[in-house]
């Protein structure tokens, strides 16, 4: 593969994702503001803690910003994977929504998610 057919790929992978995030937290009952622009996301919490989702073209990687630190993420085997954790991108998630925003469901599948 080429340098452009790389990032229309990452580009694409990324786009897909903040969409499917997105969408499941907006079918929450929780009150959670969610925020896309300029390739993040960005969640309001009730309390008004905030994490923030974003892309990293230049490192083709996804960054999380949340109170617990921040986390970057990189493609690999089909997934997502936090350089520091080792977890997949959707038990990192779930992680951050339970220990800032108290939501205690799997909110995002760890075996079928990204």
């Amino acid at each position: 593969m080429n340098i452009e057919s790389d990032e229309r790929r990452y580009n694409s992978q990324v786009d897909t994702l903040l969409m499917v995030i997105e969408d499941r937290l907006d079918d929450l009952d929780d009150d959670i503001d969610v925020d896309g622009a300029n390739g993040q996301l960005t969640l309001t919490f009730s309390d008004r803690s905030q994490m923030v989702i974003s892309r990293q073209p230049a490192q083709q990687e996804i960054w999380v910003a949340a109170k617990s630190g921040g986390f970057h993420l990189k493609w690999n085997n089909d997934h997502w994977f936090c350089a520091v954790t080792g977890e997949r991108f959707a038990v990192l998630l779930n992680r951050i929504l339970e220990e800032q925003a108290g939501i205690q469901a799997e909110v995002f599948d760890p075996v079928q998610g990204f």
